[in-house]
C-alpha cells in the first residue's frame, strides 16, 4: 500500500501535469523524486524539496539510478508532437517499457506503477451516443494515439510476465486545462485579441478536465489498493469548444468575433506544414495528425468506473475552470 513517507518517482516532473501532482505529493507528506533530462526547464518544481534524477528513457543505466530507492512510480512523461511515427513509439512506448523493466531490476518491492496515458490511446467516439468505458476496444488515429495504446500493451505483458511484480494502474485523461498549461493558450490569446476561431462546420464534443482534478484522480489510483491492475478514464465534464470560447470570453469581458475555418483550407495548409516540419526536425502544431484529430466530431468517454471504485469527485466545472486558468495566464503575463 503506497502511503505518506512513501518515496515516489515522477516523471516529467517538470511539466504541466507533473509539476501539478509532484506539488500535491509532497502537501500529503510524500517523498518525491523528479526524474527529468539535463535539458529541462524547471521553473515549477526548481525550489521545491526534492529529489533529482536526470534521466533519458533511452538511457538504460540512467533509469536503474533514477529508479533505485522509490516506492513508487508515477510515469506522467511523454512526446505529445514529433515529426514522425518512429519518434513517438521510441519515446513514448518503447522508453515506457524500458522504465518499466529498469524498476523491476532496480526495485525488489515495488508497490505501484501507474502510467498516464491518454483518452487517444482509446480514440474518438462512432457518435453521440458512444460513450466510451474501459471495455471499449481502442481504436486510436493518431500517432501519438497508437503510441501510448501500445505503451499500455506492453505494460500489460511485462506486468503479467512479472507475476505481480508490477503492480499496473493506467489513467486516460482527456484533455487537460488549468495553470501552466500552453495547449489551451491559444484561445485565450485569441479570444482576448476578439477573435472566436472556429474549425469546420460541426462542433466538436469532447470531455474535459482540469488539472487539479486530474492530479486528484492520479493520487487516489495511486494509494487505492484496489486499482492495481485497473485501467480508469479521467474526464468531468462534456463541452464544446464554441462553449469554451464563451465561458473564455465571459471571462475575459471580450465580444469575438466568430470565424468559423472550412477543414477545407487547413487540408491545403497541412503539406506546408509538413514541409516545415521535415526541413526544421521540428513537430509543428498544424500536420496531417492534427487534422485527423480534428476531424473527429466525438470524444465521450465515462469516468464512472473512477467514481464508483476510487471515490473521484470531480471540483471544476467549465467556468470555474476557465476563469482559474484566466486569472493565472493574467498573473503571469501571458495574455499580453
Amino acid at each position: 500500500m503506497i502511503q505518506a513517507g512513501d518515496r515516489v518517482l515522477v516523471t516529467g516532473a517538470n511539466g504541466f501535469v507533473g509539476s501539478h501532482l509532484v506539488e500535491e505529493l509532497l502537501a500529503r507528506g510524500y517523498q518525491v523524486r523528479c526524474m527529468v533530462r539535463r535539458t529541462s526547464h524547471l521553473d515549477y518544481v526548481r525550489d521545491l524539496p526534492v529529489e533529482w534524477a536526470y534521466a533519458d528513457v533511452r538511457d538504460p543505466e540512467e533509469l536503474l539510478r533514477a529508479c533505485e530507492g522509490v516506492d513508487a512510480v508515477c510515469h506522467c512523461a511523454a512526446l505529445t508532437r514529433a515529426v514522425d511515427r518512429d519518434t513517438f513509439m521510441r519515446v513514448n512506448a518503447e522508453g515506457t517499457q524500458a522504465l518499466a523493466r529498469a524498476c523491476l531490476e532496480a526495485i525488489p518491492a515495488l508497490h505501484r506503477f501507474l502510467f498516464v496515458s491518454s483518452q487517444a490511446a482509446a480514440g474518438p467516439s462512432a457518435g453521440l451516443d458512444d460513450v466510451l468505458d474501459e471495455s471499449s476496444a481502442p481504436r486510436p488515429v493518431t500517432w501519438y494515439g497508437q503510441s501510448k495504446l501500445a505503451a499500455e500493451q506492453a505494460l500489460a505483458a511485462l506486468s503479467q510476465e512479472a507475476g505481480g511484480r508490477l503492480p499496473l494502474t493506467i489513467v486516460r485523461p482527456t484533455p487537460v486545462m488549468g495553470p501552466r498549461d500552453r495547449d489551451f493558450l491559444a484561445y485565450f490569446r485569441l479570444i482576448r485579441r476578439g477573435l472566436n476561431l472556429q474549425i469546420g462546420r460541426e462542433q466538436q464534443r469532447v470531455r474535459l478536465i482540469a488539472v487539479h482534478d486530474l492530479v486528484d484522480l492520479i493520487v487516489l489510483a495511486l494509494e487505492a489498493e484496489r486499482a492495481a491492475g485497473q485501467l480508469y478514464f479521467a474526464g468531468a465534464f462534456e463541452c464544446t469548444y464554441e462553449e469554451i470560447a464563451q465561458a473564455i470570453a465571459a471571462v475575459l469581458a471580450r465580444r469575438p468575433r466568430r470565424v468559423a475555418i472550412p477543414m477545407s483550407l487547413l487540408a491545403m495548409m497541412a503539406p506546408f506544414s509538413r514541409l516545415q516540419g521535415r526541413l526544421t526536425g521540428q513537430p509543428v502544431l498544424l500536420n496531417d495528425q492534427r487534422l485527423i484529430d480534428l476531424r473527429q466530431r466525438y470524444w465521450l468517454c465515462s469516468a464512472a468506473k473512477a467514481q464508483s471504485e476510487l471515490g473521484f469527485v470531480p471540483r471544476y466545472d467549465l467556468e470555474r475552470l476557465v476563469r482559474e486558468t484566466a486569472h493565472w495566464y493574467q498573473e503571469q503575463g501571458w495574455l499580453s
